[in-house]
């Protein structure tokens, strides 16, 4: 699989309602600001895109040192028209799009490369002018020819990426935990808990973490700037330090450390406040309890919110008073594109023994088809069989909401769907119920099921 970049800048046309524009696809090159005008508008238009401030010169120092180590892939959108007076500049994007690789963690010791998406921006006035799904087009493209199975993004608006083949693949909640009579447990935590230093958790935390993605399904590798955040240094959303932050370490029963817990003190009321939770790393539900138990028996402390817990969380269960847990919002994390079913249907692992043939519609042509998928042998065995019957939609390149079962084929869906199947966010019985997976008969939608369950729900928490 390869993945190195072009070693020139790619430049394309595009063109749309009379308009002309210009795009680019670039790479951080060494040096600074200075020797990278065109990243450092990039970064701008990305910035004011998500209605941040303009960046600092150490905000972008820091952005460009970050996307140069990760091997951040730019595309740029620029408008090729004339500039009215006053408008912003032709060297500012009217839209953005980045990408870089990672790992997905399966389960069982498995994992897969994937193609991470983030900072899609389009400049409101020059919407729905089809750039979007042109940079997403090129992107996914190269992501398939590098040979990835899988692409994937976080998105601030569920309904956009639907179109373009993502399904949600991993689920979170918005939790807080009554902390006015610290936490009482059912069993004993295990371990111990100590205040830490934050630079040297900084440094202790990307081997912690490294532990945790190795056995959490839906886990996904970590940039280098994961690590200013936690110790404070520097949060990339604030484009400043944050002094206020505070670490503490869980050792396990042999003095190792096993988990860490980075988090800053919010007054409510006279000298008594909310925990805020920056990040929770434990490499077992076991040293995360441990860290929740530290973090609601400090003094003052009310009440303790963390934006990443699991839909099902050991914690609550844990609790004697589970009332005191209390679930704010539960929200998408990751979402997931299928490029290569074959690739991405034989890394995963089954625990059922079954052989299911699957229509996959995709609009974009990249797993569309009719798929085998027999796990009945000592070895999983994916195969694409042929093509799937083409309606007039297909052929207008629409997305189906309703997909039709092709004769000979068991089950049939959407490439979304697939998406959010892939690590058993979502039961085969629960997308057919709402009308998204159609099936031979109830002995396929079991079969389906079977194939498709995972023993633990995926679990993420690194946004990107």
């Amino acid at each position: 699989m390869s993945t190195t970049p072009p070693q020139q800048p790619c430049e394309t046309s595009h063109s749309a309602r009379g308009n002309t524009y210009t795009l680019r696809r670039f790479t951080v090159g060494e040096g600074g600001p200075e020797q990278n005008p065109e990243a450092v508008q990039w970064n701008r238009a990305v910035s004011q895109g998500f209605h941040d401030g303009e960046p600092t010169a150490e905000a972008t120092e820091r952005a460009l040192a970050s996307m140069r180590a990760a091997g951040t892939r730019l595309r740029s959108v620029y408008t090729a028209d004339p500039v009215p007076p006053a408008a912003l500049g032709a060297e500012r994007p009217v839209a953005t799009f980045c990408s870089w690789d990672s790992q997905l963690t399966l389960g069982e010791g498995r994992s897969v490369p994937a193609w991470l998406i983030s900072e899609v921006t389009v400049r409101p006035t020059h919407a729905r002018r089809g750039l979007l799904r042109r940079l997403m087009t090129d992107d996914l493209t190269e992501a398939h020819r590098a040979g990835f199975p899988l692409a994937a993004l976080t998105a601030s608006e569920a309904t956009i990426y639907g179109r373009f083949g993502f399904g949600a693949a991993t689920f979170n909640a918005e939790v807080t935990v009554d902390a006015h009579t610290r936490l009482n447990l059912k069993a004993p935590a295990v371990g111990s808990v100590e205040m830490a230093d934050n630079a040297a958790v900084a440094r202790l935390a990307p081997e912690i973490f490294a532990r945790f993605h190795e056995r959490t399904a839906g886990s996904l590798t970590r940039t280098k700037k994961w690590w200013d955040l936690i110790s404070g240094e520097w949060n990339w959303h604030k484009a400043a330090p944050e002094p206020d932050v505070r670490t503490a370490v869980h050792y396990d029963g042999a003095g190792e450390p096993d988990g860490y817990v980075s988090y800053r003190f919010l007054p409510t009321q006279g000298y008594q406040g909310t925990l805020e939770v920056v990040d929770l790393v434990g490499v077992t539900p076991q040293s995360r309890i441990g860290l929740w138990e530290y973090l609601c028996n400090l003094d003052l402390v009310t009440e303790v919110r963390y934006k990443a817990a699991q839909i099902e969380d050991p914690l609550m269960w844990g609790m004697v008073d589970m009332s005191a847990y209390t679930v704010r919002k539960r929200y998408e994390q990751v979402w997931l594109r299928v490029l290569d079913p074959v690739a991405a249907l034989t890394a995963r692992p089954y625990t059922s023994h079954r052989r299911v043939t699957l229509s996959i519609v995709d609009s974009m042509g990249f797993a569309d088809g009719i798929y085998v998928i027999d796990t009945t042998g000592a070895r999983t065995r994916v195969e694409r069989t042929g093509d799937r019957p083409r309606t007039e939609e297909d052929r207008q390149g629409k997305s189906l909401p309703v997909v039709e079962l092709p004769d000979g084929a068991d089950a049939a869906l959407n490439v979304d769907s697939l998406g959010s199947l892939y690590l058993g966010a979502v039961k085969a019985s629960t997308l057919h119920d709402a009308g998204l997976l159609r099936v031979r008969d109830a002995t396929a939608l079991r079969d389906v099921q079977a194939l498709m369950s995972t023993p633990t729900e995926p679990y993420c928490i690194s946004p990107f």
